[in-house]
């Protein structure tokens, strides 16, 4: 009886090996038809011209960076959505002006610059503050110790924000409501103030290249 019981699991063990075995093979033979139909990739061609993109698609250029430069953007021609926003900033200064982000100290274009001009808002162009109020705070990012009109409230709105576990004045540009940074009270005579402003925000048109 045991000889007969070893029998009959060899031979069941031997049904299932087979089995294994044909599926192996089914398998290695579908494998190779497949291989062999499918058509070849073609060969890289470095002299090929590159695939069409949908401009939607694209980064925006450089040119985008300095679009204030233009002067201010007609009341018509203010974008309405982030989309179109999009399109003219860069995505830093998208992040920035547009989303209320913030560039790390030390880094932004204008946090040390000494070359006179005028500041411009990046999104539409409005003046917002001039060369002669900046003043190094030792902060990281450029500050001026009042905005272009020397009135608070004019073209520099303030609103309260108590984000980031703290209360601060956060500064927009009062006609597209742009974020510039934060204004603070301890800046030099004779304001008293500080307006820490993200480089990002702004643009500066120099001295000697006037706008309309």
């Amino acid at each position: 009886m045991r000889e007969e019981s070893e029998g009959r699991v060899m031979s069941a063990m031997s049904v299932r090996l087979s089995a294994v075995l044909v599926g192996l093979v089914a398998s290695v033979l579908l494998t190779g038809l497949a291989m062999a139909v499918e058509p070849a990739a073609p060969a890289s061609d470095k002299g090929a011209s590159p695939m069409p993109t949908d401009p939607a698609d694209e980064a925006p250029q450089d040119v985008t960076q300095d679009a204030a430069l233009g002067g201010r953007l007609p009341d018509d021609q203010l974008p309405k959505t982030d989309k179109e926003w999009a399109k003219r900033l860069t995505p830093e200064q998208f992040q920035v002006a547009r989303k209320k982000g913030t560039e790390r100290a030390f880094t932004g274009k204008y946090w040390n610059t000494k070359t006179p001009g005028t500041y411009r808002c990046v999104c539409c162009g409005e003046p917002l503050f001039r060369s002669g109020e900046k003043f190094d705070s030792g902060c990281g990012w450029p500050s001026f110790n009042a905005p272009i009109d020397g009135r608070k409230g004019t073209t520099i709105a303030e609103h309260v924000d108590t984000t980031m576990f703290m209360r601060r004045t956060e500064v927009t540009c009062r006609r597209c409501g742009a974020h510039l940074g934060h204004v603070f009270d301890d800046g030099p005579p004779p304001t008293g103030l500080r307006y820490c402003i993200n480089s990002a925000s702004i643009v500066l048109e120099p001295q000697n290249e006037p706008q309309k």
